[in-house]
């Protein structure tokens, strides 16, 4: 006897999305950053994990979330020191076993309410890697003090004869998992952004763009 409809759902299994956090002393940040991420998810089709990768942080941010992993998707990398941030995306990357793997900062600075936007055009196969952007129409820069939108802004024009992509900097980004596996062995995890290194080794990606 046969079941079409079975063979059929079977076939339309649910894509996994991991979306990697890097922590320190984070607690009240996390505690509000989380549930948005999952409600901003909701419509998406897919099965999203947070992965929170935290730096022994001393105000119990990699408590806190072991704590939310009870009611949410959680995931916890606890790591021994200050060990910086692009390393901790990498950590988080590799421990995921999603189809899709993403990254955003803890301090809310990249909003939540985004990530379906960066998330979908990789559902759908439109592109491989997605980018929040801050220095396109309609992105901006709102709680950094002066001297860090200077020094962000001057960084990204530095890379602008490298890649295509305006805001290589940025680190709120979703991509294909397979775009980190092929890269993984050759990525040098030093200073504060991962993204730059990926579009630079990755040659010819397919990017999107969306302001934040």
């Amino acid at each position: 006897l046969n079941k079409p409809n079975s063979h059929r759902a079977s076939n339309m299994k649910k894509q996994t999305v991991s979306i990697v956090i890097p922590t320190y002393n984070e607690r009240g940040n996390i505690e509000k950053l989380i549930p948005q991420i999952f409600k901003s998810c909701e419509g998406l089709g897919a099965s999203v994990e947070v992965i929170i990768v935290d730096d022994n942080s001393p105000d119990g941010t990699g408590r806190l979330a072991e704590e939310l992993g009870r009611k949410y998707n959680v995931k916890v990398i606890r790591r021994t020191g200050k060990l910086g941030l692009a390393s901790a995306v990498i950590k988080g990357f590799a421990e995921s076993k999603s189809d899709i793997v993403g990254a955003m900062d803890a301090d809310i600075s990249h909003p939540p309410q985004a990530l379906p936007e960066l998330i979908r055009p990789i559902l759908k196969g439109e592109a491989e890697v997605a980018v929040g952007n801050r220095y396109i129409k309609g992105g901006g820069v709102e709680v950094w003090p002066f001297h860090r939108k200077l020094i962000s802004r001057v960084a990204t024009l530095m890379a602008r004869h490298l890649t295509k992509v305006k805001d290589p900097m940025s680190g709120f980004v979703v991509m294909k998992r397979r775009v980190f596996d092929k890269l993984r062995s050759s990525l040098k995890p030093i200073g504060l952004k991962f993204l730059l290194e990926i579009l630079i080794k990755g040659k010819n990606l397919k990017v999107c763009e969306f302001p934040i």
